[in-house]
């Protein structure tokens, strides 16, 4: 899809800035994804950032996203730490990713060819961070868009019918460790008992096959209610877990590797919540109305992007040559209690 420029639908300047020309807001084409904060001077933005926490956090909850845009490259983790603070370790996820510093995380290791599907982070668990942040750390030359898209919007645009579907039961996924991440990789570390405490305290079912793989598998809500807004969200990653979305390079080599060729071991798939499957017409119907509300915009060096993981999904696009997106999570929210850790 076409890349849409900054349309400057809307501007304001901050209240209560001691200097209103220190950052412009703008809005982002007719979609307001995401509200664009860009400095237009040499501005110490964590501490501006600080001073407007209240305001930004009302801004990320009407817009699902801020993409922070400044003259000098900020500090990753004084943002963080102005804006949240409460970090999250990424441990048991589905993506593939290396800690380069204190839980500080590459955005993906994924392929550089292939698409990776809009999602919120770890949507299909029982205990997800509210916020992500990142930063471009070295600026992509050719595609490497990160797209958003509004969790809001989506639910609203999906077939009544489908979302009834979702809605009523739920879904159930499944991972098989191995091919292209180790469960030892994901958990961070060597210890079954560990990840067995792990996926006890998330709701997980565990499953230890032959002498080192895992399967693991979990229920879950399709839909869910945003703990500070109250707006109800389309959360869940069927469009993406469903084994008929699965790249056919990696499936061609799943059906020919020797260790891979029982489909309860591959990476990933989905289930309605009783364990019946889905059809694949539906999970094509999802991913091209997911596919409709994305917008993106080209990462410059320094750019951080800060989502609401509740609000708004995001994805990656392919890309070649150098490219590198930080990530820092924060600000967990157990589901099955309601609360805010």
């Amino acid at each position: 899809m076409p890349i849409a420029k900054f349309a400057g639908l809307e501007s304001r300047t901050p209240r209560g800035a001691a200097d209103p020309e220190l950052v412009r807001r703008t809005t982002y084409n007719e979609e307001q994804l995401p509200l664009v904060l860009e400095s237009e001077s040499d501005v110490d933005l964590p501490a501006w950032i600080a001073a407007h926490r209240e305001e930004l956090r009302a801004d990320l909850h009407r817009h699902g996203a801020l993409l922070f845009r400044s003259a000098q490259r900020p500090d990753f983790d004084a943002v963080v730490q102005a804006f949240s603070g409460e970090l999250v370790e990424y441990q048991g996820g589905a993506a593939i990713r290396s800690r380069v510093g204190q839980n500080t995380y590459t955005a993906s290791e994924y392929p550089e060819e292939l698409d990776i599907r809009l999602h919120s982070e770890f949507c299909y668990s029982n205990d997800w961070p509210m916020l992500l942040f990142f930063q471009c750390d070295i600026e992509p030359q050719d595609r490497g868009q990160t797209p958003i898209a509004d969790n809001r919007k989506i639910l609203a645009a999906i077939p009544e019918h489908i979302r009834e579907q979702f809605a009523e039961r739920g879904l159930t996924y499944t991972r098989g460790y191995g091919y292209n991440r180790t469960w030892q990789r994901s958990y961070e570390t060597e210890s079954r008992e560990e990840v067995e405490a792990v996926c006890a305290r998330e709701g997980r079912t565990v499953e230890w096959i032959g002498d080192d793989r895992l399967r693991t598998s979990e229920r879950r809500a399709a839909v869910a209610e945003h703990p500070v807004t109250g707006e109800q969200v389309w959360f869940n990653y069927a469009h993406g877990f469903h084994i008929s979305r699965m790249d056919s390079g990696i499936r061609d080599a799943l059906s020919t590797s020797p260790e891979d060729t029982d489909e309860q071991l591959w990476p990933n798939n989905v289930y309605w919540g009783d364990g019946s499957e889905i059809d694949a017409e539906t999970i094509t119907v999802v991913n091209d109305i997911v596919e409709q509300h994305a917008v993106q915009f080209d990462w410059r060096e320094g750019d951080v992007l800060v989502v609401d993981n509740m609000l708004a999904a995001h994805g990656r696009r392919p890309f070649s040559g150098p490219r590198r997106i930080l990530l820092k999570i924060a600000e967990s929210y157990l589901a099955t209690q309601g609360v805010q850790a």
